[in-house]
């Protein structure tokens, strides 16, 4: 049976000098920045390593859950701001986050070992994380076509619907076509592929 994560010794001692110093230990906020940045660095370990619920978190570190919630979506924006794609569902970049996280310290093992053995087996570790990171990636790229094909679809639907003459080709077009006109561009679109498919 695997123990649980202990909560780190550097956060730790960092609450038991403060609890020298200050009568009350606090359970939540106002935090100092130091504080404040210990405190996310470990609700990170702990949820992104361990994957526990900000309940579990609360619990181990002995704050409010409300705090650790806080903390969570915290790491949840910056994850998704840092991940800079379209359309990404926060769960495939936290899954993403923790193959980053597993390959860094496969690559920090595989500096220290000496047996050619272990260190194959390292590298074919690594080399399945990058292949799920990159058929990830892959998927997401896949998922964004299609969401943003079927959201200009829907538009010009919409569009349609409501008798207006104008259509999109895109998402990010930044102008809107007569009905005329994008029956034509859609007409030269679908000769430009048939022509090169004729080419190759």
């Amino acid at each position: 049976m695997s123990k649980l994560p202990q909560v780190t010794s550097d956060f730790l001692d960092e609450n038991e000098k403060l609890s020298q110093t200050v009568p009350n230990l606090k359970k939540g906020g106002p935090y100092s920045k130091n504080e404040r940045d210990s405190r996310r660095k470990e609700v990170y370990r702990l949820h992104f390593d361990y994957g526990y619920s900000a309940r579990k978190i609360a619990e181990l570190m002995k704050i409010n859950r409300n705090t650790v919630n806080g903390d969570i979506d915290y790491w949840y924006s910056k994850i998704i701001v840092n991940g800079n794609t379209f359309d990404s569902t926060t769960e495939v970049l936290i899954h993403l986050q923790r193959l980053d996280i597993q390959r860094s310290r496969l690559r920090e093992q595989l500096d220290k070992v000496e047996a050619f053995q272990e260190k194959l087996a390292l590298e074919r570790l690594i080399l399945e994380i990058d292949s799920k990171i990159l058929h990830t990636h892959n998927k997401l790229i896949t998922s964004t076509r299609s969401l943003a094909t079927h959201t200009t679809e829907r538009l010009n639907e919409w569009m349609k619907d409501h008798k207006r003459d104008e259509r999109y080709l895109t998402l990010l077009d930044m102008y809107s076509f007569s009905t005329k006109a994008f029956e034509k561009i859609l007409k030269i679109m679908e000769q430009d592929r048939l022509d090169r498919r004729t080419i190759y």
